[in-house]
């Protein structure tokens, strides 16, 4: 582990007390994983070694180059700039990273990504952890062990809607960004997961009986919080909510 990731922990974790294996740190805490963190960390660890290649083949197929036009205006309403700290939340495979805009060099970026499932995070490093300074955490969103007002940039695309605990995990991100920050979180709209994830062979039995309120998700955020602005995107099937700290 690397002295300048130590330095980002809880004062209360010692860096001595975490494991790391093959490049990735564990801080998995064991009391958030049931319910559906558990069936959907499940899911994904079993999706893994297949994930980007299906999005390439099939999404291409099906939705031409709009997965890669929406993956890059999420990442164009980030406040990029080189030499920063990024915590991405259930980074997965790590695709966003290539659509970071090229001003950017990415050598300069300090960048920390979690995820609940280790499946993704292999993934993820075999792909990207050559391109910028990549530290990865197995470890689950409503408990991160970074100390507050660390990060330049906090955000999450993708998975936080079945998350046991939303709004403990939207005030983890809160807490560990600094003063300022300007912080994105997205995710699928309640209409494509009924029109995608149920009818998939591959995620139907997952996502069966489950619904998404984005209403409701959107008064989880604090209403302390600056410039809060909710988007839909990539016609109507996902949703951007952006706000600042």
């Amino acid at each position: 582990m690397e002295a300048k990731f130590a330095d980002k922990l809880k004062q209360e974790i010692p860096p001595e007390s975490l494991t790391e294996d093959n490049g990735i740190i564990f801080y998995l805490d064991n009391k958030f994983i049931t319910g559906d963190n558990e069936k959907f960390m499940k899911m994904y660890n079993w999706m893994s070694n297949g994930y980007d290649i299906a999005e390439t083949v099939i999404g291409k197929i099906k939705y031409g180059n709009s997965i890669k036009k929406c993956r890059q205006g999420l990442m164009n309403r980030l406040e990029w700039r080189n030499g920063i700290d990024v915590l991405y939340v259930s980074i997965g495979t790590g695709k966003d990273i290539q659509f970071i805009p090229s001003s950017i060099d990415l050598k300069t970026v300090d960048f920390t990504g979690i995820d609940i499932s280790l499946g993704m995070l292999k993934e993820c490093k075999k792909k990207y952890s050559s391109k910028t300074n990549l530290t990865l955490v197995n470890c689950c969103g409503e408990s991160l062990p970074f100390k507050d007002n660390q990060f330049d940039i906090v955000f999450h695309i993708g998975g936080i809607n079945f998350f046991n605990d939303k709004e403990l995990a939207i005030n983890e991100m809160i807490r560990v960004a600094k003063p300022g920050t300007k912080l994105l979180i997205a995710d699928e709209t309640a209409d494509y997961i009924d029109k995608q994830y149920k009818n998939s062979i591959l995620s139907k039995k997952y996502f069966k009986d489950k619904t998404f309120d984005l209403s409701g998700f959107e008064n989880l955020i604090p209403n302390t919080l600056k410039e809060k602005k909710t988007e839909l995107i990539w016609e109507d099937k996902f949703y951007c909510i952006t706000f600042r700290k």
